[in-house]
Order: C-alpha cells, then sequence, then structure tokens
C-alpha cells in the first residue's frame, strides 16, 4: 500500500504539504510555526486534497454537478437546508446512480475482490453535497499553486506538539482507489487539525461542538441533515467567542454534515464500504479534542 501513516520523525518541527498533480503543483514546509502561517499551510493542503479526491471517485463529476444546481445554488446553509428538505432522498439516489461508475458483481468476482458492504452511490451523494457546500463557501476549498515538486507524488508530515505522522501516496504507481484513499486520509487528518489553528480557544471550540451534536441521534440520515442544519444556525452566533476565523464556522457546519452521514467529502468509511480490500484503521482519538460519544 503507498499511503502510510508513521509514528515518529525528525525532532525538530515542522509541517510539510506536497502535491504533483498535472493540473495542480503546491509544495511548502513550514519550520517557523507560527499559528498563523501554520493555519495557511493546513488549510490550503485540505483544499488540495479535498478539491481533487473526487476526481479519483468512480463518479461522473459534470452530471452530479447538472442534478446539484438543478435544484439551485446556494448561497447560505439555511438556502442548502431548504434545498435538502424538499428533496425526496430516494428520488435523488435514483438520480446519482446514473453517475456512479462502481464495478458490477461479475467483475468483483472475476478479480476475486472481496464483496463491498457499502455502496458507491454514497460517493455521488458526497459530491452533490460538496456542490452546494461549495456554491456557499467557495473560499474553503480556494488555494493557490505553490513551489515546484519534483517527485509526482501527495506527501503530508507533520512534527509538532502532540502532532506527528506522516501520509503519502505515489501518483505514478498507485491504483486510482489507492490514490482517493491517501487523499480522503490525509484530508481527514488536516480537517480535524485545523480548528486548533483557527481558534482561539480549541479545547472551548471543540467542547461546543460535541455538547451540540450530543443532543442529535448519530445515525445516518438525509431527512435529518437539513433539521440538524437549521438547528446550527441558532447556534451560530456562540461561534465568535472562541475565535474570528470563517474557517470556525465551516468547521462547525462540516461536523453537522458529517455528523448526519452526508459530508461534502469522500469519508473513509464509505472507502472502506466500497472497497473493502483496502486496509482502511480505525480513527485513532481526535487529535486531542474531546471524544465523541
Amino acid at each position: 500500500m503507498t499511503c502510510k501513516r508513521v509514528g515518529t520523525l525528525a525532532s525538530s518541527e515542522f509541517l510539510l504539504f506536497s502535491a504533483n498533480f498535472s493540473d495542480c503543483r503546491f509544495e511548502e514546509k513550514l519550520e517557523d510555526l507560527q499559528r498563523d502561517k501554520a493555519f495557511l499551510l493546513v488549510k490550503n493542503a485540505r483544499s488540495v486534497c479535498w478539491s481533487k479526491m473526487f476526481d479519483y471517485a468512480p463518479i461522473d463529476k459534470a452530471g452530479i454537478e447538472r442534478v446539484a444546481f438543478s435544484y439551485g445554488k446556494p448561497k447560505s446553509i439555511s438556502e442548502i437546508a431548504s434545498i435538502l428538505s424538499s428533496i425526496k432522498p430516494g428520488v435523488l439516489e435514483g438520480q446519482l446512480r446514473s453517475f456512479v461508475n462502481a464495478k458490477t458483481q461479475a467483475q468483483i468476482d472475476a478479480e476475486t475482490l472481496k464483496k463491498p458492504k457499502g455502496d458507491a452511490v454514497d460517493f455521488a451523494f458526497a459530491y452533490f453535497v460538496f456542490c452546494l457546500w461549495k456554491s456557499v463557501f467557495p473560499e474553503s476549498v480556494a488555494f493557490a499553486g505553490k513551489g515546484s515538486p519534483s517527485k509526482k507524488e501527495v506527501r503530508f508530515a507533520s512534527n509538532t506538539n502532540g502532532w506527528t505522522a506522516v501520509k503519502k501516496v505515489d501518483l505514478e504507481k498507485a491504483e486510482t482507489k489507492e490514490v482517493l484513499f491517501a487523499l480522503a486520509g490525509i484530508f481527514t487528518t488536516l480537517n480535524r487539525k485545523l480548528p486548533d489553528f483557527a481558534a482561539d480557544d480549541a479545547g472551548g471550540f471543540e467542547d461546543f461542538v460535541s455538547s451540540f451534536l450530543d443532543s442529535f441521534p448519530v445515525r445516518k440520515s438525509f431527512a435529518k441533515l437539513p433539521v440538524l442544519l437549521n438547528e446550527a444556525l441558532k447556534s451560530e452566533e456562540k461561534i465568535s467567542q472562541f475565535g474570528s476565523s470563517p474557517s470556525l464556522e465551516q468547521s462547525f457546519f462540516l461536523r453537522c454534515f458529517e455528523h448526519a452521514g452526508f459530508p461534502p467529502f469522500v469519508s473513509l468509511e464509505a472507502i472502506a464500504g466500497v472497497y473493502p480490500e483496502l486496509k482502511v484503521p480505525k480513527p485513532r482519538g481526535n487529535f486531542g479534542g474531546k471524544k465523541k460519544k
């Protein structure tokens, strides 16, 4: 497997992200770990992984985007909630399934792959929600190319106080599903860590989000998602007490989408369901925040 995580690095502190796609090149290493600089590197790295992951999912992005915007182009979370509440999940699934390029059972049997427990339509749902999300928060996935990486790979490495990891994938040798797995893994790591750099009180922010979500049952429900979002909007003003970065508001709403089981990104759980032959690790802790119940 070309994506890996290790627990020991050199003693000096640093953050590193490098990505060398044909249409996206980014490379930056920080040894001066000022919070604002670290925040920008983590945000840009997350944006690269977020925007590129769907290129490696077995879906027709253009077709799904047409479906998404046939419901409108929202400019607020409230408008997303309104759109979602008007949709019948079964009808939407029927629309999205034609844009999924999943292997048939015959192909799975011929390749002696493990029988998937998940459904590749989850990737289509993720991109559908992503289109709506990006319409509201285009800056959350925006980045500018930087540096000139030499290797055709994606690599993230961190060795900071309490955060030590290496994740990488060779873009020339890895299978498409392995690249998807790697990008989703790096994204997950960065997405969980970003509030630590964005908030003045990261612990307080995590406690606030966890407390809010604890009042909603943890189960996959498309119908409950707009209800959860509307309730989240009532608590939105409380976020400012933890910091002024717009990323905190976005992190709060992302956690809501994820809690309802329909995040605007490809989750490791979805990958494990569709590609059981990949060894998707179970989450270990939550990077220093309060554990989910």
